[in-house]
């Protein structure tokens, strides 16, 4: 794996994905962690708030009813009670704008009294048990921060609130409730202020907050292992598929990568190895057709060599006077006209080979009747077998064969077999051409083929090397398959 690049950018990516999420998941959950939890405080605190106003409310109308004047709902009982119930710091504010505070003490106990009005009680509860110690004091509205003095102002227009604060002095955020208390008139006589830190907040986001991280460390070391294996396991075969384009490129053309998947991966695969499989059969037909090129060079050099050489002798005894009977010139020159027309038959042998093998060139296809070109063949074919007084007949088992093709083509490929039909018949010989249904036959009665050498007869230069044949070209019968497969004819020999 530590040679994989492919490999470790997929792990990287994957170990990226997963740090990106744990982030994202951390702050997402965090901010919807931490006002829930302040929303739900500051609905609780509220109720809490409203419910203490009623009380204090009403014990205010009681003692009313008893002469007790000022402010006596604010007595220390009911306040001590609240603090401890709740434990919640309770500011009452009256409407000389008095405000009378019970605080809870911050974590360690150690506080800075605001002023020498504020002392710490200590008290026990029922059974002896002490509760934990609170600051009390009075001070004035003014001496508040501006948040709680508004919230109070607010109160006393029968506004009730609850808001969220950074105390400074606690540092911890605080969320706070004004509510204003009635009396049994309506009017408002004081207003309740609750306050509660949320130090279980913090507390709980710290504690989240580590686990969060050793979770998320833990999941990301975990997810790095799985990514490298699976990052392994997804390269692998991409491995193979290019070490065999490298071998491709380097010419081994038998390489494969043999790898089959049901997805991308596995159809790139089975693309390369079918373009191997194509450049393979390409590098075959590549070299078949070097081969055939240089055969063909060959045998054409073979072709020319001997006429060639045949005219530059006839021509240099002619030159030399070393012919001079006027017979034996005539001779010489009889030799060079036959070379000549050997020359020009496989000249255009060639051409016509090259014409048709040639896949741009185009030959003029028509609706014609095969009939008549075998008719128009065995009246020329007759001509070809006069000097061997060969007889060439033909017979149809239909006056019209219709077929799309090229009539001169037809006619060239059927001449071409006479030709050779003629050249092995014997004297006084018969050529017997027959269209029955979808099969046309050219028969002859000479020597034949030999068995081992039906395979090449279609092939390019080649010729039997009998007296027979000396004038043949060889390009004959391949010209015929050229004509045969660009009208769709199959052509067989026995």
């Amino acid at each position: 794996m530590f040679k994989n690049k492919f490999a470790w950018k997929l792990a990287g990516y994957f170990a990226a994905a997963i740090l990106v999420f744990a982030v994202v998941l951390g702050v997402t959950f965090g901010h919807f962690f931490h006002n829930n939890t302040i929303d739900r405080t500051k609905r609780e605190l509220l109720i809490r708030a409203d419910k203490v106003a009623a009380i204090l409310g009403d014990n205010y109308d009681r003692q009313q009813e008893r002469g007790i004047a000022g402010m006596g709902f604010s007595g220390r009982r009911l306040i001590s009670y609240v603090n401890t119930i709740t434990m919640d710091d309770v500011w009452i504010a009256d409407t000389q704008q008095n405000v009378e505070m019970r605080n809870h003490l911050p974590p360690g106990g150690e506080v800075e009294l605001p002023a020498d009005t504020f002392k710490i009680e200590m008290h026990t509860g029922p059974q002896g048990r002490d509760l934990p110690p609170v600051v009390t004091g009075v001070t004035s509205l003014g001496d508040l921060p501006g948040q709680t003095r508004d919230m109070i102002k607010a109160a006393f227009k029968g506004k009730s609130q609850v808001e969220e604060s950074f105390d400074r002095r606690l540092r911890e955020v605080m969320v706070e409730a004004a509510m204003p208390i009635f009396d049994k008139n309506g009017g408002i006589v004081g207003v309740l202020v609750l306050r509660t830190p949320m130090m279980g907040l913090r507390q709980s986001w710290e504690s989240g907050l580590n686990i969060f991280l050793i979770s998320s460390l833990t999941a990301l070391i975990l997810a790095l292992l799985v990514a490298g294996v699976l990052s392994l396991k997804f390269t692998r075969p991409l491995n193979k598929i290019r070490e065999t384009a490298k071998r491709l490129s380097d010419k081994d053309y038998t390489a494969r990568s043999y790898v089959t998947q049901k997805d991308e991966i596995g159809e790139l695969a089975v693309t390369v190895d079918g373009l191997a499989g194509r450049l393979q059969a390409a590098d075959r037909e590549s070299s078949k057709l070097d081969k055939l090129r240089r055969d063909f060079i060959a045998n054409v050099s073979h072709e020319l060599r001997t006429p060639v050489t045949v005219l530059r002798g006839s021509l240099e005894a002619l030159r030399d006077k070393v012919v001079e009977k006027p017979e034996d010139v005539e001779r010489y020159h009889d030799t060079m006209y036959k070379e000549t027309l050997f020359l020009q038959r496989l000249i255009n042998d060639l051409l016509d080979l090259s014409r048709l093998q040639n896949a741009d060139f185009q030959i003029e296809k028509v609706p014609v009747n095969l009939c008549e070109v075998v008719q128009e063949a065995a009246r020329s074919g007759r001509h070809l077998g006069h000097g061997k007084n060969i007889e060439v007949t033909y017979e149809l088992d239909t006056q019209v064969y219709k077929l799309i093709g090229d009539f001169g083509r037809l006619n060239q490929m059927l001449l071409i077999f006479i030709d050779n039909a003629v050249k092995f018949s014997p004297e006084g010989g018969k050529i017997e051409l027959l269209l029955k249904g979808r099969r046309l036959t050219v028969t002859d009665h000479g020597c034949g083929i030999k068995k081992e050498d039906l395979q090449y007869v279609f092939d390019r230069f080649y010729k039997t090397r009998v007296e027979k044949n000396k004038s043949g070209s060889g390009l004959g019968l391949a010209i015929a398959r050229e004509i045969a497969e660009r009208h769709g004819i199959i052509l067989t020999m026995r």
